[in-house]
């Protein structure tokens, strides 16, 4: 009996276009003088530990942190009917070049495929009605955001 090869599926993930549905959860221009790539790291390795950073932030749900070279997505998780894990939704934080203004953080909220399994009845059908219905129910994008001030301060002040 001759044996089967065994394959591999990699999934990559990668940012969602701005394009999509989303809300604006925030913005804040950087100064010139920091460092964007360090910036970046610094935002990313605040978002992969902030549950266990001493602030001890109390999440509801557990999370995923997948990092870019422009910023992070952080992938709020829900278990399906399956049984698996699936993002009910994602925040990403990313730099982008606004003409005019220099570099910008953008805070975009993005409903997950999994967010359907969190309702008990059809969803809106105006996309920005859905997407605040699934902010409303997750209240870990209340505690991210809010700590989100502190984090951009520390962060320009360690990337200059």
């Amino acid at each position: 009996m001759a044996r089967g090869r065994a394959t591999t599926l990699r999934v990559c993930a990668s940012l969602r276009p701005e394009s999509q549905p989303h809300i604006q959860l925030g913005t804040a221009k950087l100064p010139a003088t920091v460092n964007q790539p360090a910036f970046v790291e610094y935002l990313y390795q605040w978002a992969a530990t902030v549950t266990q950073s001493g602030a001890n932030y109390p999440f509801v749900m557990p999370m995923k942190v997948d990092k870019y070279d422009t910023g992070f997505k952080v992938a709020l998780l829900k278990q399906t009917a399956a049984g698996n894990f699936d993002a009910a939704a994602e925040i990403q934080g990313t730099l982008e070049e606004v003409p005019g203004k220099g570099t910008v953080v953008f805070f975009r909220f993005f409903e997950g495929p999994a967010a359907s399994a969190m309702r008990s009845s059809p969803p809106p059908a105006d996309p920005k009605q859905r997407l605040s219905a699934v902010i409303d129910a997750l209240p870990d994008v209340d505690t991210l955001m809010g700590s989100m001030p502190e984090v951009m301060r520390k962060g320009v002040q360690y990337c200059q």
